[in-house]
């Protein structure tokens, strides 16, 4: 469960990013940050599914 709260957060912050690097003229560091977060979201999103949860 943890893992998908931080890939949600982590896929937020992709997207900001990647709208101020296309307000931002020279945004290419925004980009980058976006990618990277991106990556790591989806990477998270994945492990949060393939770990099983515990029934509570």
């Amino acid at each position: 469960m943890l893992f998908e709260y931080w890939g949600r957060g982590l896929l937020v912050a992709a997207v900001i990013s990647a709208i101020a690097g296309l307000l931002v003229g020279f945004g290419y560091v925004l980009y980058l940050v976006a990618g990277i977060c991106l990556v790591v979201s989806l990477a998270f999103l994945f492990i949060g599914r393939c770990i099983p949860k515990e029934s509570a």
